[in-house]
């Protein structure tokens, strides 16, 4: 039941992409021509009118960056390994991310959507007329030379990373117009969620494709196989509930299992409990004669040469005493936790 649920989800998945793509198709807006432009974005007003749709290169302010060395071989493994990179070293928020791979190592980037368009927004450049959206680093990084953004800043390239620096501190430079007239973008896009149309014709066109010839493929192995993984996991699972003599019906074997996920998490509880008591800090000489523990109570014997009113008040941070008893060098305890 799992496998035909999983087939129908699949295919009413696939239906409902492929009646969105010919819907995009069919846009009186998608046939036109786009304009060949690319704009550069920073803090500097645009103005746009005029133009249809046209690319936008991103400044430096609008994202952080990496180069990190990974464990991994694609982009798209670097990526997952973004979020931990970077926590701590930029402010909390809603955040995506992007890796780019370069020689033996990654670029990775994190950017906030939002406030990306709306920064955009409020210097002239309205989102939905947004074709393809790039970052600066991806774009520019192989210049030869700085490049001049305004009379105030420039775009310069440090040790692989374009940076924006003061125009007084940058090296010889050429004016960002005539760097954007013959660039050649590359295939580093950066997704601006719903908001951004970033498909040409033809790269819907060959989405079609893709899932025509995906979908056919599916419903033909789905419906091979179906009936024959259904019965195979139906038998696998027979042999399984007898093996381990387990109970039949799916009510018994979720009480079975929430009966030993309670298990383990009093388990859990107790070790957790009993590695305090083994943390607590014996003068020299100290140490645990024996200790015993339930699902509520830990009894234990210290033998210690200093007696003094630390140790209830080390137990009494994570436990309840309800028995002390002092006796020679041994120390009786008896403590209770929720």
């Amino acid at each position: 039941m799992v496998t035909l649920k999983r087939f129908f989800d699949n295919l009413r998945s696939m239906s409902k992409r492929l009646l969105d793509a010919f819907k995009w198709l069919c846009r009186d807006k998608f046939y036109k021509a786009y304009d060949n432009k690319v704009v550069f974005a920073d803090t500097k007003h645009i103005t746009t009118d005029g133009l249809n749709m046209f690319d936008v290169i991103l400044s430096p302010k609008y994202y952080w960056t990496k180069i990190e060395t990974l464990p991994v071989k694609y982009a798209f493994q670097a990526r997952e390994y973004a979020p931990s990179i970077f926590e701590g070293f930029i402010p909390k928020g809603d955040y995506s991310y992007m890796a780019v791979k370069q020689n033996g190592s990654f670029m990775l980037f994190v950017y906030d959507i939002k406030n990306i368009l709306d920064n955009l927004e409020s210097i002239g450049i309205k989102p939905s007329h947004i074709r393809k959206a790039y970052f600066a680093q991806t774009e520019f990084a192989s210049c030869q030379c700085d490049i001049k953004i305004d009379d105030n800043n420039a775009l310069s390239i440090r040790e692989g990373k374009v940076i924006k620096v003061p125009l007084s501190l940058a090296k010889e430079h050429v004016n960002i117009q005539e760097i954007l007239r013959t660039l050649k973008l590359s295939k580093n896009v950066v997704k601006l969620g719903k908001f951004n149309r970033i498909y040409e014709k033809r790269t819907a066109l060959k989405g079609v494709i893709y899932a025509l010839i995906f979908l056919t493929a599916l419903l033909f192995a789905e419906l091979f196989f179906v009936t024959h993984v259904l019965n195979s996991q139906e038998k696998k699972r027979e042999e399984i509930l007898k093996e381990y003599s387990l109970p039949s019906t799916e009510i018994q074997l979720n009480a079975l299992l929430k009966q030993h996920e309670r298990i383990n998490k009093e388990q859990k509880d107790i070790r957790e409990k009993v590695s305090e008591v083994f943390k607590f800090p014996f003068s020299q000489g100290g140490y645990f004669k024996s200790i015993e523990a339930s699902r509520s109570q830990i009894s234990l014997i210290m033998h210690v040469n200093d007696k003094s009113d630390s140790i209830k008040s080390y137990f009494q941070k994570s436990f309840v005493i309800e028995d002390f008893q002092d006796s020679t060098n041994d120390i009786k305890i008896k403590l209770r936790y929720e």
